[in-house]
C-alpha cells in the first residue's frame, strides 16, 4: 500500500530550500529533516515540474517562477502594507523623485514596489522585473553583500556589453567598485545603466544579511551624483523606518 505524502513534509522541504538556496542539496535536506532521500528527490522533482523550484548545475535548487509570483502577489496583503507605502510616499515627496524597493530572490534582484514622482521622464519597471546586477545601484549593492568569489563569478557570467557610457565591463574595476560600496554601505549608478541617468541605493539589512534595497533613479539633468549625496541621509532614515515594518517578526 502506498504511503500518502504529508503536505507538511513537502512544505518543510520547500522551506529548507528557500531558507538558503545555495546551501541545501537533496542529501543535506534528507539528513536534516530525517526524510528518506528517495522521498526528498521525489518531492523536489514535483516542485521543479510545477515550477516552484529550479535546479542549479551544482545540485542545489533556487526559487522558481511560481514562488516568485506568490511572493510578489502576497506583498500587497502584508499587515503593514499601508504603513510601508506611507514611508515610501513621504520619501518620494521629500526628495521629489521616484523611489523603489527591490529584494533578492534566489540569485536575482527583483523589483516589487515603487512610488512614482510626477516627472515626464521615468524609468518604467513592473513588479517582478529583474534589475541588472552589474549596472544598477541596487544590483551592485546586492553583489557587495556576497563574497568576492561569488560576485566575481556572477559578473563574469553576465557577459553584458555596455548599455551606457560608464557601464563597468572590466573585472578588476568591478571588484574595486564593490569594495568601495562594501566600505561605504551604499551604492551609486553613475550613468552605468542608461546614459543621462544616475541612481542611489541603500540597504535594508538584519544581522548583515541584505533583505531589501531602497533606491531612487533620476535624470542627470535634475540631480547629479553630488545632489544624490545630499539626499543620502533621507534615504538612510527611510530605510531604517522601513526595516522596522518589513523585518518585523
Amino acid at each position: 500500500m502506498k504511503t500518502r505524502t504529508s503536505p507538511r513534509r513537502i512544505l518543510n522541504i520547500l522551506e529548507e530550500i528557500l531558507d538558503d538556496p545555495e546551501k541545501y542539496t537533496a542529501k543535506k535536506i534528507s539528513h536534516k529533516l530525517k526524510i528518506p532521500l528517495a522521498t526528498v528527490y521525489r518531492q523536489i522533482e514535483t516542485l521543479c515540474e510545477e515550477k516552484f523550484l529550479i535546479q542549479n548545475n551544482n545540485k542545489t535548487y533556487i526559487p522558481g517562477p511560481k514562488i516568485r509570483d506568490i511572493i510578489l502577489k502576497s506583498l500587497p496583503y502584508e499587515p503593514n502594507f499601508t504603513l510601508r507605502r506611507s514611508f515610501l510616499r513621504k520619501l518620494t515627496n521629500d526628495i521629489q523623485e521616484t523611489v523603489s524597493l527591490s529584494m533578492p530572490i534566489g540569485t536575482k534582484l527583483v523589483y516589487f514596489d515603487r512610488i512614482q514622482f510626477h516627472w515626464p521622464m521615468q524609468l518604467n519597471l513592473d513588479a517582478g522585473d529583474h534589475l541588472p546586477l552589474h549596472a544598477s545601484a541596487s544590483g551592485k549593492l546586492y553583489l557587495s553583500f556576497l563574497n568576492s568569489t561569488e560576485s566575481t563569478q556572477i559578473f563574469k557570467n553576465i557577459k553584458t556589453p555596455k548599455t551606457a557610457k560608464n557601464t563597468i565591463t572590466d573585472v578588476a574595476q568591478f571588484k574595486k567598485e564593490l569594495n568601495k560600496i562594501k566600505k561605504q554601505g551604499y551604492a551609486f549608478d553613475n550613468e552605468e545603466w542608461f546614459n543621462g541617468m544616475v541612481g542611489l541605493s541603500v540597504p535594508i539589512t538584519n544581522n548583515n544579511t541584505l533583505y531589501f534595497c531602497l533606491s531612487t533613479h533620476t535624470a542627470k539633468s535634475r540631480k547629479n551624483i553630488e545632489d544624490l549625496k545630499k539626499i543620502l541621509p533621507l534615504m538612510i532614515s527611510s530605510a531604517n523606518n522601513l526595516k522596522k515594518i518589513l523585518l518585523k517578526n
